[in-house]
């Protein structure tokens, strides 16, 4: 017996904690760097580049993955490749085929930043639960920071509760965001980042994201409380508005009625400490929708009138859109404020047929990951809140959702191999 336990140790059935470490490490950090890029190092940029918005995120995920690539950790599924070859097609040919211009870099950046869509990670699937345990961890690491960011303003220097933003030569900090806005106009009371997110919004949307992943993946209520305290301080409403949506059907599909109760208490302390956290940003954000100067008109609002003016009126325009890169040029000659999100850039530039298969390509892969369904719909909502080539929302879907999703592997009907050792194949 004991010869037999050596010769499976030493053939890799029993494998040492130290060789399991090893073997896991590669695939973890695959998994994780995109959830860090989102995140902790979303601030960080490519001196020269950072006026324009660009940072380090981006860059780095795609050589995360080409390491991963060479270390032979990662596959191309099968599959998603068709799909995203279908969906290349679908946006190209009408852009050569309608007279009219396009910018060729805006769609060669189309298609760049989604080529992970097409890749898994071997083992992926069983590294799932502990890539969800660091995004946790970092969504608590933040909700704190936030909280002492906000509570501490008039103790401490704003420079060392905002350090990247003050502290760091600003040609190694992503510009163009709005990282020290003001609870109000007439505040000098700054909303909370979490020291590394990017701005207010992103933040609430993480910590979101970590509500809805918390609630369907245990019944701890103390973390839920850290990060709505993180959502409110931080003083803007996209969190807010993927709750809304998400946590109705948390409680009924995964009947958490102790949620509910948790809602009932967490609306008695709005109200009675609403003053005290400055709360009413919460009723002036629900009505920005009816008000054409505000930004919640522009992102929600302003595309539709937009589409009616020029888009619905003409056939071809409204099944193919303007062409790519098109949004921008138009968007000024339009007498309502309309931002550049994905929804409104996909079905202007695209046109219906374009931006259908765009967002079904997008959902197809958000929801084949092992994770809870409601956490791929919460990450997909990211992706209509924040602009297209934001890392944010494409870091959280590949680390989360895309790169876990393992595709079938067919060895064990050609070799006979037993399960096991297919695993072990893959591994």
């Amino acid at each position: 017996m004991a010869d037999t336990t050596a010769i499976d140790a030493l053939g890799g059935v029993r494998a040492a904690p130290r060789t399991q470490l090893q073997r896991d490490f590669v695939p973890l950090l695959v998994l994780c760097t995109p959830i860090a890029c989102a995140s902790v190092l979303s601030k960080f940029g490519i001196p020269g580049y950072t006026t324009l918005g660009i940072g380090i995120a981006l860059p780095l995920m795609m050589l995360i993955l080409a390491f991963g690539m060479l270390d032979d950790r990662i596959r191309i599924e099968p599959k998603r490749l068709g799909f995203y070859c279908i969906t290349l097609a679908v946006l190209i040919l009408p852009q050569l085929l309608q007279a009219g211009t396009f910018s060729l870099n805006s769609l060669m950046m189309l298609a760049l930043l989604h080529i992970p869509y097409v890749l898994v990670v071997i083992r992926g699937d069983e590294l799932a639960p502990k890539v969800l345990a660091f995004f946790l961890l970092t969504a608590k690491v933040l909700a704190v920071l936030a909280i002492a960011q906000y509570f501490l303003q008039g103790l401490v220097d704003t420079a060392l509760l905002y350090p990247i933003d003050n502290l760091i030569p600003q040609d190694f900090v992503v510009q163009g965001f709005n990282a020290q806005g003001t609870i109000n106009y007439h505040s000098t009371q700054l909303r909370a980042t979490g020291v590394f997110m990017l701005e207010p919004s992103f933040l609430t949307q993480f910590l979101a994201v970590a509500i809805v992943a918390e609630s369907v993946t245990n019944r701890r209520l103390w973390p839920l409380g850290l990060y709505a305290i993180g959502i409110l301080v931080a003083h803007a409403g996209t969190g807010i508005l993927i709750l809304l949506i998400c946590m109705p059907f948390v409680v009924f599909i995964h009947r958490r009625w102790d949620l509910l109760a948790l809602g009932v208490v967490g609306l008695a302390a709005l109200l009675a400490f609403g003053e005290l956290l400055n709360l009413d940003f919460i009723a002036s954000r629900a009505g920005e929708f009816d008000d054409p100067n505000s930004s919640g008109f522009a992102r929600f609002v302003g595309g539709f009138h937009l589409f009616d003016q020029m888009l619905w009126p003409d056939l071809k325009r409204a099944l193919f859109g303007y062409g790519a890169g098109a949004f921008m040029d138009y968007a000024h000659l339009f007498n309502i404020e309309v931002a550049d999100m994905p929804m409104t850039k996909m079905v202007f530039e695209f046109g219906v047929v374009g931006a259908f298969t765009y967002f079904a390509f997008i959902a197809s892969s958000l929801f084949a990951s092992p994770l809870p369904r409601m956490l791929s719909v919460a990450i997909a909502l990211t992706f209509l809140l924040n602009g297209m080539y934001v890392p944010f929302s494409h870091g959280l879907a590949l680390g989360l959702l895309v790169l876990t999703s393992t595709r079938k592997v067919q060895t064990v009907a050609a070799t006979n191999l037993p399960p096991k050792a297919v695993r072990m194949a893959r591994g």
